[in-house]
């Protein structure tokens, strides 16, 4: 029998609580372009829900629903986050490496999204710092593939640090840590990683940050995925440049999570062996799952409508 490249998945991100709120117009009818230097708006939203969530979270319970391999969670909660411990136990998500904090609260994000699926984000760190405290040592040589998620400052970097020394191969995911990452750091993740990706918007403020271009960076043999919402996904690499269009649903509930959807399916492709493309199919279709629903955890496809959707995206 053929052995698998790869013996599990380490999921390296932030465990967070989701305040979801819906505007029903849009965010650009209520600022001035002369008066952006001094914002004061208010926006009066139609609906609340308080989720789990944070990048990890909704990683982790994507991957398991499509690979059977062990996936591990990197990260922390605080003195509230008895319910994470339950929900990824409830899920066969393995938690023995996440630090459980009595002093912090565990991160919490609050999220406004208005009517064209624009977004405005607000997010507390809290109990994710102790991030920085979790080692990667015991899975050197263990045949293991890492996604480096947005989290705290101290714990991206520790992940980083480590995935690099211990020669991890890892999926490089810097997300909302683009706001406070210093240059020469995202130089070196992105140098050192395995596959590269964000939506349009990230990836443009990567080759910015980093004074470069996409076609640059593939040249150098970086593995790039841009994720393009409804209009699918775009790889591309030294050898290979190609779009893969995304699954066509009636309508989009909520977008918050779908990115990390995304990144689950493509990831469980890679693991279980699957072509370049049916890796690429796969996470297009568990995405479209994730939209369908509010919130980030609550899509429950099974694997014959997963294959179905899957089987519909045409390359």
């Amino acid at each position: 029998m053929k052995s698998q490249p790869y013996n599990c998945i380490l999921v390296a991100g932030s465990v967070a609580y989701d305040e979801i709120m819906n505007f029903p117009s849009q965010f650009l009818d209520y600022f001035l372009p002369d008066k952006l230097h001094q914002i004061n708006v208010s926006f009066v939203v139609d609906r609340l829900e308080k989720q789990l969530g944070g990048t990890a979270t909704n990683i982790s319970y994507n991957l398991k629903l499509v690979t059977k391999k062990p996936v591990i969670l990197l990260g922390a909660v605080g003195k509230d986050g008895d319910a994470f411990i339950k929900f990824c136990r409830a899920h066969r998500i393995d938690v023995r490496n996440v630090i459980c904090d009595k002093r912090l609260y565990t991160a919490t994000g609050k999220v406004i999204t208005d009517k064209r699926d624009n977004q405005i984000w607000g997010f507390y760190y809290g109990a994710s710092i102790r991030g920085k405290d979790i080692s990667l040592g015991q899975y050197r040589n263990k045949k293991c593939i890492l996604v480096i998620s947005a989290t705290h400052e101290k714990a991206f970097l520790n992940f980083q640090r480590q995935a690099i020394q211990l020669h991890i191969p890892y999926l490089y995911d810097p997300g909302m840590s683009l706001s406070w990452i210093k240059p020469r750091d995202l130089k070196t993740g992105v140098s050192h990683c395995r596959w590269l990706v964000g939506n349009d918007y990230e990836i443009a403020r990567i080759i910015q940050l980093l004074k470069t271009t996409v076609a640059a960076l593939a040249e150098e043999g970086i593995a790039m995925i841009t994720t393009l919402g409804d209009r699918g996904v775009q790889y591309r690499d030294a050898k290979h440049f190609f779009t893969v269009p995304s699954y066509s649903i009636k309508k989009t509930i909520d977008p918050t999570g779908a990115g990390d959807a995304w990144r689950a399916g493509f990831l469980a492709g890679i693991v279980d062996e699957k072509p370049l493309p049916e890796c690429l199919r796969q996470a297009n279709a568990i995405a479209s799952f994730a939209v369908e629903h509010y919130g980030t955890l609550n899509h429950h496809p099974s694997q014959k409508e997963l294959a179905r959707r899957i089987k519909a995206i045409k390359l």
